[in-house]
């Protein structure tokens, strides 16, 4: 018969989290977690938002030899970037264009990328 489980087990016994945390799933979740946090990190950072990280650890009595089955989840909620805005107008029809309808053109106006001209290098 099994020794009876100790509560709570000393101080000087006990396992650290890190330890327990790499042993979890052969430390899949332990790597998982990392670059996941790292990734948060870099999104946090760009985004000037904030974000959130869980580590979730859901441990069952499994029969009465003292197995434990563990299920483990690691969830993430990165910020979102900002986008930008852009301004179109709304034409008779309905429509949507990024140019207004009733701006005048300028004859003879072109723009850079419709020259045909090789570009030539200057030193």
């Amino acid at each position: 018969m099994p020794e009876a489980l100790k509560s709570p087990t000393p101080a000087a016994r006990r396992q650290s989290f890190s330890e327990f945390l790499e042993a979890l799933d052969y430390g899949a979740i332990s790597d998982e977690a990392t670059h996941e946090l790292n990734e948060l990190v870099h999104a946090c950072t760009e985004t000037g938002k904030t974000g959130e990280i869980t580590l979730t650890i859901k441990i069952k009595p499994v029969g009465k030899a003292g197995q434990v089955e563990l299920d483990s989840d690691v969830k993430v909620k990165k910020p979102k970037p900002v986008r930008g805005k852009t301004l179109m107008f709304a034409t008779p029809d309905n429509n949507l264009q990024r140019e207004d309808p009733r701006q005048r053109t300028l004859d003879g106006v072109r723009t850079v990328a419709d020259e045909t001209r090789p570009v030539r290098a200057v030193s």
